[in-house]
């Protein structure tokens, strides 16, 4: 039997350490732009408690999404051995696009697929790059399009990335701008025979509950 198997996996960390010092001084605010009734150092350590987050990391005001995308790229195409001119696809998860230093302008055109096609060189026409915005599950998302592309016969090999420059978005006085950072991972997936015990996706499910929480975070 055939299923989609991993076979190889690479990630970019950005360099930019920011810890929870660094968030003493920040002036937090409600939704309605009232100012929170504790102090920036109670915020940040009942953070920390809650969540286990000490450090995030941010990128150089250099690099973009796209950017940062190629590099995780490259690292799962070399860990898998693959020829990445005979990867059929190219999906990569996002939310915001490239957004420009000191701005919050996206740019997700053409998109960034096709941006970490052209930095990895991939010449060959029949590999399509395409980007999905799904939230926080893209990545998995992705995984569940490729192996429906495999099962349909379109393809036996795909490179999915999921990748995010948050810190550029981010609302510095909402508390909840601790949570986010950015990075970037991939993997290589590819359609091979295995035994009736070997590794792969197995099924797959997702659901969208758009009815009653499209708008929650509105209400925040």
């Amino acid at each position: 039997m055939f299923r989609s198997v991993i076979t190889g996996t690479g990630a970019y960390i950005p360099p930019v350490v920011q810890v929870e010092r660094r968030f003493f001084r920040t002036y937090f605010l409600f939704s309605q732009h009232k100012p929170l009734d504790t102090s920036p150092d109670e915020v940040v350590k009942k953070f920390g408690d809650i969540t286990g987050i000490l450090e995030r990391r941010y990128v150089t005001e250099d690099m973009n999404a796209s950017d940062i995308a190629g590099i995780a790229a490259k690292q799962a195409i070399e860990n898998s051995g693959i020829d990445p001119e005979t990867l059929d696809q190219i999906i990569v998860a996002h939310n915001f696009g490239d957004v420009t230093t000191q701005t919050i302008q996206t740019d997700a055109v053409p998109s960034l697929a096709n941006r970490v096609k052209h930095i990895l060189g991939i010449r060959r026409p029949e590999c399509i790059g395409y980007d999905i915005l799904f939230g926080c599950p893209g990545w998995v998302q992705s995984l569940i399009q490729a192996d429906a592309f495999f099962k349909a016969g379109y393809g036996e090999k795909s490179l999915l990335v999921g990748t995010e420059t948050l810190s550029r978005v981010i609302d510095k006085y909402d508390r909840d701008s601790m949570i986010f950072a950015d990075g970037a991972g991939a993997c290589v997936v590819e359609y091979k025979e295995v035994t009736e015990n070997g590794a792969g996706v197995l099924s797959s499910c997702a659901q969208s509950h758009s009815h009653d929480e499209a708008f929650l975070h509105r209400n925040g």
